[in-house]
């Protein structure tokens, strides 16, 4: 890889990356060509991307963006990818790289961005084990839905009652009087 590639790839990261939400770096080892392909491919459906990028454009990219090198640095050993995200959600995207990662037993997450916070791997666990942004709006949904169904069921209900009431009493009068 010659200069101008070098240079080009550094500035598809930063581009890429000054505009995501949240990017992953990972370890890889001993993961082969169709595993990496279907982990994309998982990747691309969330909106995800992956891509595999020598250590020291990694370090270049990190002299040049907001995070300190001294947090990335020392996770800038072995085989690493980078995962990230302009428009997924961002638990989501965690939450497909941990499972991918636990069912492989071949990739190891070593640190992540999330709006240009710095994320160790115990932060990027916990951000996977927190519900995705569809199961969040339904909660919300259900807890604003909540009230108003309980409102029209006791509203409802007394009237119900009353109405079998008066139904059971004329069935009886009926009964008395045929």
């Amino acid at each position: 890889m010659n200069r101008d590639d070098k240079a080009r790839i550094l500035k598809f990261l930063s581009d890429q990356l000054s505009e995501s939400r949240i990017y992953v770096f990972a370890e890889f080892s001993g993961l082969s060509v169709a595993e990496m392909e279907d982990f994309r491919r998982s990747m691309k459906k969330l909106s995800g991307r992956v891509m595999v990028v020598k250590n020291t454009l990694f370090k270049r990219f990190f002299q040049s963006s907001s995070i300190s090198m001294d947090e990335a640095g020392k996770f800038m050993e072995g085989p690493n990818f980078i995962i990230w995200s302009r428009t997924g959600d961002e638990a989501e995207i965690v939450k497909e790289v941990l499972k991918f990662a636990r069912s492989s037993n071949k990739i190891k997450v070593k640190f992540g961005v999330l709006n240009n916070a710095f994320m160790d791997s115990g932060s990027i666990e916990q951000l996977g084990r927190i519900p995705g942004r569809k199961v969040l709006q339904a909660m919300l949904i259900c807890s604003i839905r909540a009230p108003l169904s309980n409102l029209v069921y006791n509203v409802k209900y007394p009237l119900t009652r009353l109405i079998m009431v008066l139904k059971t009493f004329s069935e009886k009068k009926e009964k008395g009087n045929g």
